[in-house]
């Protein structure tokens, strides 16, 4: 006998691709850039890209300044590209060309296969929910697979000759004479939250699937 989903359950579901949709629309993470050359008072933040699900944006904040144009000295994506330009890295929109161009179709699909398995009770149906549970973890794994090969990839024309390396995933690093920066923003804890909600959806929804969980398990 087919059992609709718990309120609870449904509750926990909703919550749950709601805000790993509001993850789509927020940046996930932040790499900033500082070093002596670019003075705080100017990049009160250093060089700094925000990583979004499909696009980097730039990560500075405005700085009026009369004797400089604002776009000049607050476009942190370029500048960033200059800076691993001198080290042979190649520019920043090489990386993740694909996922940029099919996180949206992604998001969509994760989140119907979702919806679907609150409902579908054949053989498998938790499968249905793993891929948007799954989302931050695969974007960890993305993000650190992009910068190996970002770093291990350098261009051997560099005006600065650097061995190949892994740049910092997560905390604070060193390269040449720039300190770096990697941590998640708002929208990782978007994406996180959300998978939680998911996750228990799922847990509830399969207790509420077991052999004689009766009408106690439909309540939630």
């Amino acid at each position: 006998m087919a059992r609709p989903p718990a309120p609870a359950v449904l509750a926990l579901a909703l919550l749950g691709l709601g805000l790993a949709a509001g993850s789509f629309f927020a940046p996930m993470w932040w790499v900033s850039l500082t070093a002596p050359n670019y003075p705080e008072a100017l990049y009160p933040s250093g060089v700094r890209i925000h990583l979004h699900w499909d696009h980097v944006a730039n990560g500075c904040a405005a700085q009026l300044r009369d004797e400089i144009e604002e776009e000049e000295i607050l476009e942190c994506v370029e500048e960033m590209n200059t800076i691993n330009h001198y080290i042979g890295m190649h520019p920043i929109e090489r990386g993740a060309q694909l996922e940029f161009a099919i996180a949206p179709t992604l998001f969509v699909l994760f989140g119907l296969l979702a919806v679907a398995g609150l409902f579908y009770q054949g053989p498998g149906w938790w499968f249905l929910w793993l891929p948007a549970i799954a989302l931050p973890l695969g974007f960890l794994i993305d993000f650190a697979g992009w910068l190996w090969w970002f770093g291990h990839t350098l261009n051997d024309w560099a005006a600065f000759t650097v061995k190949p390396f892994m740049p910092t995933v997560l905390g604070e690093g060193k390269v040449a004479q720039f300190s770096t920066y990697s941590y998640p923003h708002y929208g990782f804890a978007l994406s996180v939250s959300g998978s939680l909600c998911l996750a228990l959806a799922l847990l509830r929804r399969r207790k509420q699937l077991q052999p004689g969980a009766g009408a106690s398990g439909a309540d939630g």
